[in-house]
């Protein structure tokens, strides 16, 4: 239990230094700092772990043109694919929940076409999408001892570049993986994952809004809100229906 505890805490921090990195440098990380957790846990992954290489690259791509907040925003959607998709879900809560994300996302759209928020309206769709393929592609995760160490040696073109908060950034996503896959092997691994789901993504955007450099948009600050709400409340509504069925 203690060592659990621990894991989990180091996860934590290191999405707070993964995050503090990415706002430092405004969004200017290079495609090879996400490539480089991808590729250390290719092999265990097959499709899956090729799929997670390609959306993570796409995201990456995105960094610099999106605003910060809506990047680190929009993977609030990791609990909320979580709750729809878990075996207590049903067609109507994933429609439901399907609805409420197309309309704040189209909100935002909106917001980007007027000249209200930046970034562009056809980014926030590929971000929306590769966020879907990196969370399908996490579900298909199996721990295992199998790495590609010599990945990490990529680390030292961007150090060479003068490009810390790349290196940074890679080093925390590869340490948080590592940490999760940790966490699968122990007992009870499925709760210690479900808790990662909800807090890593409130933390990253948590570190956002107390951060003195970075202004966080009302318009991105409201539809993250909501949907982390419809997560919590498609939660605890399920949870209820459980537990009334046992009664």
């Amino acid at each position: 239990m203690i060592f659990s505890t621990l894991q989990f805490l180091i996860t934590t921090l290191l999405a707070v230094v993964c995050t503090r990195a990415i706002s430092l440098s405004e969004g200017d990380i290079p495609v090879l700092a996400l490539m480089i957790p991808a590729l250390w846990i290719l092999p265990q992954g097959g499709l899956a772990g090729l799929m997670l290489l390609g959306a993570m690259t796409i995201y990456g791509l995105t960094l610099s043109i999106q605003p910060i907040a809506l990047s680190i925003g929009v993977l609030v959607l990791f609990p909320l694919l979580m709750v729809v998709f878990s075996r207590r879900s049903s067609w109507g809560v994933l429609l439901t929940a399907g609805l409420i994300v197309f309309t704040l996302q189209v909100g935002i759209m909106v917001t980007q076409q007027a000249g209200k928020l930046g970034g562009s309206a056809w980014l926030t769709i590929v971000q929306t999408l590769a966020v879907f393929i990196m969370w399908w592609s996490a579900r298909q995760w199996r721990p295992s001892e199998k790495h590609r160490w010599w990945s990490l040696l990529l680390l030292l073109p961007l150090w060479l570049a003068d490009l810390p908060y790349a290196v940074l950034v890679a080093l925390s996503i590869t340490g948080i993986l590592a940490s999760m896959e940790a966490l699968a092997k122990i007992k009870n691994s499925m709760r210690w994952g479900k808790l990662l789901c909800w807090t890593l993504p409130t933390v990253g955007f948590a570190v956002l809004v107390v951060s003195p450099n970075i202004e966080v948009p009302n318009s991105v600050f409201v539809v993250w809100m909501c949907l982390l709400g419809t997560a919590w409340m498609t939660d605890y509504i399920l949870r209820s229906n459980d537990e009334q069925t046992e009664l």
